[in-house]
């Protein structure tokens, strides 16, 4: 769905949008949202009344209603293979759902701190406790990420808690990201890349300003980032920002949740068929989105 987009509200509704036409293609009325995932069929929603809903995109019908959550859900994401769905919320804690059924699996605890996302991905690297092909669900607070092993039995401990500081004096921003080798987060310092086979730092990019600087995208090649007024490409090879964007004034969110990134293969490396489409999405304080697309024909 890379030419499609849905941005939660707070007026209790999601629509989908075609980025290409500007054209709405479904809207539904849903609850408030504080979180979003969606596919072709389906829209899932983490919500500030403490529940995740799983909600059809053709009829607009909730399928599906997740409780127990505490604290409001900041970040949803699912499995269809594993018909699985995880939360992280206010609560600290992180809950496992089956995702047909709406009965809550598992709740996994440790977190001291809001749990700002949660991210499940196969993993792609070979290491003592995990193998090409596994299920890994990472989840991040403020200053901890904890790796999670997810299979067929759900009943999972904490493999690894990765920091940046012992005495949690570096905050870590609520935008992680995993591709099944890496773990890429950014704080005020900078971004941190860790090695998923040894859980190691791989390496630190110090950034010029960069208490300012938020992360949406990393690939092999490039990073995508953004501040309040511009929008960044990073190449990775120099650790140079080599690109620039200026964005209107948007809505801003200490979570991130009212901004996002498109598609992101081209951060791998621009191969004449990947740089179409949406580049960034924001927000605005007028209730509007603003876009950010790719020029046609480069």
């Amino acid at each position: 769905m890379c030419n499609s987009y849905t941005p939660g509200s707070d007026d209790l509704s999601a629509k989908l949008w075609d980025v290409s036409t500007g054209q709405c293609i479904y809207g539904i009325q849903t609850h408030t949202c504080a979180a979003v995932t969606f596919d072709e069929q389906k829209l899932v929603t983490g919500s500030f009344d403490n529940t995740v809903a799983c909600w059809d995109w053709s009829t607009g019908a909730k399928t599906q209603h997740f409780r127990g959550h505490t604290g409001a859900v900041f970040s949803v994401d699912y499995n269809d293979e594993l018909d699985l769905l995880v939360s992280g919320s206010a609560d600290n804690t992180v809950k496992i759902w089956a995702l047909s059924s709406g009965t809550c699996l598992n709740t996994l605890t440790g977190h001291t701190e809001w749990v700002t996302k949660v991210v499940l991905q196969k993993c792609e690297v070979e290491s003592i406790v995990h193998s090409p092909g596994d299920f890994i669900l990472l989840s991040a607070d403020k200053y901890e990420i904890k790796i999670w092993p997810i299979g067929r039995e759900i009943n999972c401990k904490c493999l690894k808690t990765l920091y940046v500081s012992d005495d949690r004096s570096i905050c870590l921003q609520p935008r992680l990201h995993f591709d099944g080798k890496y773990i890429v987060c950014s704080s005020a310092l900078g971004l941190y890349q860790w090695d998923f086979a040894s859980y190691e730092i791989q390496r630190i990019i110090k950034m010029p300003d960069s208490t300012n600087l938020s992360l949406l995208g990393f690939g092999d090649i490039f990073a995508l980032l953004f501040d309040n007024h511009n929008l960044y490409i990073m190449d990775l090879r120099t650790e140079k920002l080599i690109s620039r964007w200026p964005l209107p004034e948007y809505r801003k969110s200490k979570r991130g949740s009212s901004f996002l990134a498109g598609e992101i293969a081209w951060l791998n490396g621009l191969d004449g068929m990947n740089d179409i489409g949406l580049v960034f999405a924001t927000s605005m304080p007028d209730h509007s989105i603003h876009l950010v697309l790719w020029k046609e024909n480069g």
